[in-house]
């Protein structure tokens, strides 16, 4: 098992700064009133992100760690991997030739090979090795 940063606590797109739960990252229900801001969207998640902190600190780890397991690490890499060699191609494209129509095929080259990443998501797993429900 690897560590990787916790998810980001805005929307994924970077659109919007909706709040996401601190330990899943699912959207955050807005929440009008007093009190303090919500950090997890259910009790579930709060319990993991407990469990998750006494064990990473028996462990060593940080507190804003997340454990993932190598597959879905390697997985997601090699997908940032195909986007960075995308943009690479994209670029060097565009300095030989930016007419329209080159500009449309670096563009549909350059989604080709984004869309898997904007669909990927990395859940992070609990001491026992079970992602959360």
């Amino acid at each position: 098992l690897r560590h990787v940063t916790k998810p980001p606590t805005g929307e994924r797109t970077g659109r919007s700064e909706r709040p996401r739960c601190a330990w899943c990252g699912r959207p955050l229900e807005e929440r009008q009133g007093p009190g303090r801001p919500r950090r997890y969207c259910r009790q579930g998640c709060r319990q993991q992100a407990y469990i998750a902190r006494r064990w990473s600190a028996d462990h060593g780890l940080r507190e804003d760690d997340v454990v993932v397991p190598r597959g879905t690490l390697d997985e997601l890499l090699g997908k940032l991997y195909c986007l960075q060699a995308a943009v690479e191609d994209v670029e060097r494209d565009l300095e030989a030739d930016d007419g329209p129509e080159e500009v449309r095929a670096a563009l549909g080259w350059l989604l080709e090979n984004a869309r898997p990443l904007r669909d990927a998501w990395v859940d992070p797993v609990t001491p026992d090795g079970a992602a959360p429900t």
